[in-house]
């Protein structure tokens, strides 16, 4: 029985570490990409005032449009899970 309880417990550290790590990674993940879309859109107007504004300007939307997208996918994924959950969770009340 010791064993058992030792071993479940160690499987429980073991999930742990990896749900925080996953949290850890998509944190930084997110930090990462909005650097990365502020210094883009930095400089885009930079090259807007350096007098190259279609280069500029394709900078600016390319990085806004990137974010964009990555929001509504993120959401409309997030409400997939919601609904597969919300119909796993009423299956198992009606049986």
């Amino acid at each position: 029985m010791a064993m058992a309880e030792k071993q479940s417990a160690h499987r429980e550290a073991l999930e742990s570490r990896v749900v925080n790590g996953n949290v850890a990674n998509q944190t930084r993940g997110s930090y990462f990409a909005f650097i990365l879309a502020l210094v883009t859109i930095l400089c885009g107007f930079f090259l807007i005032y350096k007098g190259k504004s279609g280069a500029g300007l394709a900078a600016i939307v390319t990085s806004v449009a990137g974010l964009v997208s990555v929001f509504f996918y993120s959401k409309r994924e997030q409400r997939k899970e919601r609904v597969e959950k919300a119909s796993a969770l009423r299956s198992r009340r009606s049986q």
